[in-house]
């Protein structure tokens, strides 16, 4: 069987696969590994899905819990650190021909980035639920959500180079942080001193979602972290915010294409 480049990582590969000008592997890291000045030739994704990593670079270093993305530069020396539990990972590397063909059709972020929360992180958990899926169609979904990576990414950093109100970031800050809790659209204007109407429209023109299906995404999200533990789905849909079990399983079908149960299960 063929394997993937010799240097493509220094984890234990439990699955992977090539799609095109993209090598897809599901990457786990045991506890405590330490992993010093790895450089890769290739442009890449790394989503972290359980435990930890600890990333150390000339800018100094940054902890990357579960549910965090990752856009890599190619020639970029990195050192890493799994945390006490270990690390699991979804690595989506791009070769050079890939990401001059997106650049055509999208614009493609010029810096390394650490992304957290939103359409992103649905979109990459959904490109690794298409990598376990092992049918031709998944190869057409495989390509067509590392594009639209790449143009919500681009989409994220052109909204931050812009000013964005002081307010509005602040509204998001709240969002983020109390997200399992009831937020009202009103009870949030109010905190941060605008018309219900105004942040509703803002809200939606600078993050291009509404804040509603923000909300949504950030519970589906923390909810897609617990999965992968011993909770009951009660529980996990009580922590998560919604209002019951059924509630929380709707919501996760319609934003995963799979149940909690079906999701949970896909992990083992």
């Amino acid at each position: 069987m063929v394997q993937p480049p010799k240097h493509f990582t220094s984890g234990e590969i439990v699955r992977w696969r090539r799609v095109g000008g993209l090598l897809l592997a599901e990457v786990t890291f045991e506890p405590g590994r330490r992993i010093h000045r790895e450089r890769h030739a290739d442009t890449r994704w790394v989503l972290v899905m359980k435990g930890a990593l600890t990333e150390t670079s000339d800018a100094g270093s940054t902890f990357h819990g579960p549910s965090t993305l990752l856009f890599r530069r190619a020639d970029e020396a990195r050192s890493y650190a799994a945390a006490d539990r270990g690390a699991t990972c979804l690595i989506v590397e791009m070769d050079g021909t890939w990401v001059a063909r997106a650049r055509q059709q999208a614009p493609v972020i010029a810096t390394s980035m650490r992304f957290k929360g939103g359409l992103l992180l649905h979109l990459a958990h959904r490109l690794y639920a298409e990598f376990r899926l092992r049918d031709e169609v998944s190869r057409l979904a495989i390509e067509s959500l590392t594009l639209g990576l790449l143009a919500e990414a681009s989409r994220r950093v052109a909204r931050a180079e812009r000013a964005v109100p002081v307010w509005l970031q602040l509204a998001l800050a709240l969002i983020e942080q109390d997200f399992a809790e009831p937020l009202p659209l009103v009870a949030v204007a109010k905190r941060v001193g605008v018309h219900p109407v105004h942040l509703a429209r803002t809200f939606r023109r600078v993050y291009q979602t509404p804040l509603a299906s923000y909300v949504r995404q950030l519970r589906v999200e923390f909810a897609r972290v617990q999965l992968g533990g011993p909770a009951p789905l009660s529980e996990i849909a009580s922590a998560a915010g919604f209002c019951d079990q059924s509630h929380f399983s709707r919501c996760f079908k319609r934003l995963t294409g799979l149940t909690p149960a079906e999701y949970r299960a896909s992990l083992r």
